[in-house]
């Protein structure tokens, strides 16, 4: 649907801090406001869903251990398993713009109908490069995503 969007998250630093052991992904502690901000968000609004994803550099962090540390976290049933990719299962990184290509394709709507939320200036980059929208801060992209959802024609998500 052309009024359909999809919103994909960095993890670490962006919806809660990573938590390492011996070099491997312990656990995450996820930021206080993150669970109802990814709600909110999941609810859309009127004629407009929204898909929640994630796009992650995970090291070399299997499949498995990732949909775990989500789970654990509690964020696994906030987000859509076909739009988490996770670098060391896609082959690919948020330093190239095929990775941000790759979620596009698999939410199924134009890619300024993607909005990348990462606290890192230089993936916004590359995302934007790749035609998303960014965003530094889940709470900005909740602003975004709520003038979207609530505002007439021609808010800044609308532009394609």
């Amino acid at each position: 649907m052309a009024r359909d969007l999809a919103v994909f998250f960095d993890i670490g630093d962006t919806l809660a801090s990573a938590v390492m052991e011996n070099g491997h992904l312990a656990r995450l502690d996820v930021y206080r406001f993150v669970p109802g901000v990814l709600a909110r968000l999941r609810a859309g609004g009127e004629g407009v869903s929204v898909s929640l994803g994630l796009m992650s550099n995970t090291g070399d962090e299997s499949a498995a251990r990732m949909n775990q540390v989500l789970a654990d976290a509690g964020l696994s049933g906030l987000v859509e398993p076909r739009l988490c990719l996770f670098s060391s299962v896609e082959r690919l990184d948020k330093s190239q713009p095929a990775f941000f290509k790759l979620g596009q394709e698999r939410a199924a709507v134009p890619a300024a109908r993607c909005l990348f939320v990462g606290e890192s200036a230089a993936e916004r980059t590359v995302a934007a490069s790749a035609g998303f929208r960014v965003s530094p801060h889940p709470l900005h992209a909740l602003h975004l995503v709520e003038s979207e959802l609530f505002a007439k024609p021609h808010t800044l998500l609308e532009k394609e």
